[in-house]
């Protein structure tokens, strides 16, 4: 506190002399929060704010709102009126942040027709005009189920919908001020944004990515021939009303191509969506913080004057803004959050830091519910979580035995030529193939593929299958095990459907095989699964009650989906980051569902998959106390912790 007050004094000391720089005004505020809070919050614990109020849904909106949906409702309209004209919405995976984004776009909608006012709100960019359409950028998984969304949820003929992908999305000439919503993807934000980049790379002129206007086939497949010319469709970049990021954590870099791409839109609100705003360290937070342009924290600020800019492009000598050198320049999150945070167990400004997220970041942006905290207004049925842990019959110990000897050897070895880290993610990956099936190491897809034409019908060309001679080919643990789980749920519920997650898409198809031979229809649905062809999957899976299972990989699956046909979820290897393992959950447990759900996840005894549980389990207690119930005090363990990989390696030996 005295700490605090010293600074105070030498700030009055200075304004005596000139008036306060913009981020000094920021600055001030910041030391008014920590001392209204600093002593009064010793625990950082956040208290889990009521929110009383609620907003009746729109008269357009189809689908009726739970309470928590109304409260957001109220909540999120009050947040486009104020300063951040924005924020995160991190309900927990399955309660319905699709249908809540939707109820806020028609309730503002609806008030500006009883409104004389024109527009709530100016362009977010005052060189760009505004556009009424909304725009969504979500996973390729995610576009039809928006779409479908959408459809179901508001009155016949009371919007329009453009899904913005495709080879030939610039062809279309319809106008974009016809559309209400405008649904695209990550994949397509960022092949659009290099092509116009390159068309714009004069030194002062500032790439951003806009929607164009098109009309396609919704499930016409994606394309990334880098031949896109977006402004050749408008004549000029507009700004959007709205803008939401479906599973917004796909920003937790903020220097990836992606994340630039997205960073460059223009809107005048924007949203967040995702359960999961936190996963490995506390800067992902900021990408979400960048995209959402709060300030003052994603802004860069000069030390001398009142220049501010979001980005600052490179410079040696001078800011292009002020022509004062770049190390009078800083960004508001590292110099108050991050660099602080990474020195919280020595430093009292670390404290200063938590307490500032807390009070005048994630109170102001970030609203969480919890299924266990609705769980009256949800009424879910009761999911169990079972941990099958099996043994490896003699011969797959055997060939994982002498895989693991093989694996230290090269340990040893890396070190002395400092190739760990490079390696390392590989050795991982290799010792958990085994696990699943020794076809996965002896017949590496990656190496190429044998044949140029299929094998077996219904597989692609460069599956596994191809590399096998179908003859030799040979169950393995897991596959037996899975087995016996699936016919145990076709014992108990006649009508039953499940789903099989796995990191492997190799494995996937051995899965299938094997299935197959049994008798048993399934669907499989990966990353390379064309648009088309991944709406055609989850339609048959959703209407053919005698397609049973549907074959997905954590990364296509576990987002954006809404697959509460399935009852049953089989997951068939453990993830390093938990969250996956959670996301693949809560496609089947979710708003929707009416069977109680059952979760198996499949463990080898003696293996590397047990190090991975344990590390797992670690990882989500950290994650509980940061993400749920907000105990900022343990930030520093969970933004250094790194879970490596390699030295759990000695521990099977």
């Amino acid at each position: 506190m005295e700490r605090l007050l010293v600074r105070v004094k030498k700030r009055e000391k200075k304004q005596k002399k000139r008036p306060a720089l913009t981020w000094e005004e920021w600055e001030e505020e910041n030391d008014t929060c920590l001392l209204e809070n600093y002593s009064d919050d010793l625990d950082l614990d956040i208290l889990n704010v009521s929110l009383s109020e609620t907003a009746e849904p729109p008269s357009d909106l189809l689908s009726p709102l739970l309470k928590y949906q109304k409260e957001w409702l109220a909540w999120s309209l009050k947040q486009e009126e104020s300063t951040f004209k924005g924020g995160i919405l991190a309900d927990e995976m399955g309660m319905g942040k699709t249908v809540q984004a939707i109820a806020l776009v028609l309730a503002q909608r609806e008030l500006k027709k009883h409104s004389s006012i024109l527009s709530s709100s100016p362009s977010a960019s005052q060189e760009l005009p505004t556009v009424k359409g909304t725009l969504i950028v979500c996973p390729v998984i995610g576009v039809m189920q928006w779409f479908c969304e959408i459809e179901r949820c508001t009155t016949k003929g009371s919007n329009k919908t453009l899904v913005y992908h495709g080879a030939n999305r610039e062809k279309c000439t319809y106008k974009l001020e016809e559309y209400d919503f405008v649904i695209t993807t990550y994949y397509t934000i960022e092949a659009d944004y290099r092509t116009k980049k390159s068309k714009h790379n004069s030194k002062n002129s500032k790439p951003r990515v806009e929607i164009m206007d098109q009309k396609t086939d919704s499930t016409e497949k994606l394309s990334d021939d880098g031949s896109v010319d977006i402004s050749s469709s408008v004549g000029e970049d507009v700004s959007r009303r709205r803008s939401f990021l479906h599973s917004a954590h796909y920003l937790k870099d903020a220097d990836c191509n992606t994340a630039r791409a997205v960073l460059a839109l223009e809107s005048s609100y924007k949203w967040a969506l995702t359960g999961i705003p936190l996963q490995n360290r506390m800067n992902e937070l900021y990408s979400i913080v960048r995209f959402l342009q709060a300030k003052p924290y994603a802004y860069h600020f000069c030390k001398d004057c009142d220049c501010k800019a979001l980005d600052y492009s490179s410079f040696s000598t001078k800011c292009a803004q002020c022509h004062h050198k770049p190390a009078r320049h800083f960004l508001w999150w590292n110099r108050y959050i991050a660099k602080p945070l990474e020195s919280i167990q020595s430093n009292a400004t670390g404290r200063d830091a938590m307490v500032l997220l807390k009070h005048k970041i994630l109170k102001n942006l970030l609203l969480k519910r919890t299924k266990k905290e609705r769980a009256a207004d949800l009424a879910l049925p009761l999911k169990t979580v079972t941990l099958r842990i099996d043994s490896l019959d003699v011969n797959e110990k055997a060939y994982n035995q002498q895989l693991l000897e093989e694996t230290i050897a090269k340990l040893e070895k890396y070190p002395r030529d400092g190739t760990l880290r490079k390696n390392y993610r590989s050795i991982n990956t290799r010792l958990q193939k085994a696990v699943d099936h020794p076809f996965l190491v002896e017949h590496n897809v990656e190496k190429g593929v044998s044949n140029s034409e299929p094998t077996v019908k219904g597989f692609r060309s460069s599956s596994i299958l191809n590399k096998i001679h179908l003859n030799d080919f040979r169950t393995s643990t897991k596959i037996e095990a899975l087995r016996e789980e699936i016919m145990f749920m076709f014992e108990r519920d006649g009508s039953a459907k499940g789903i099989v997650f796995s990191q492997f898409t190799p494995f996937l198809d051995l899965i299938q095989y094997s299935l197959q031979k049994s008798d048993i229809k399934c669907v499989q649905l990966v990353g390379s699964t064309s648009v088309s062809a991944r709406y055609a999957a989850v339609t048959r899976f959703t209407e053919d009650p005698d397609c049973r299972i549907l074959l997905t990989s954590f990364k296509a699956g576990g987002v954006a989906l809404d697959l509460t046909v399935a009852s049953h979820v089989f997951l068939m290897d453990p993830c390093l980051n938990p969250d996956a393992e959670q996301q693949a959950q809560d496609r089947v447990h979710r708003i929707g569902q009416h069977k109680p759900v059952r979760i198996v996840r499949f463990i080898i005894k003696d293996t590397i998959e047990e190090t991975i549980l344990e590390s797992q389990e670690k990882k989500k207690y950290l994650q509980r106390q940061v993400s749920v119930s907000y105990n900022f005090r343990l930030l520093y363990i969970f933004s250094h912790n790194q879970f490596s990989i390699p030295f759990w390696i000695y521990t099977l030996t």
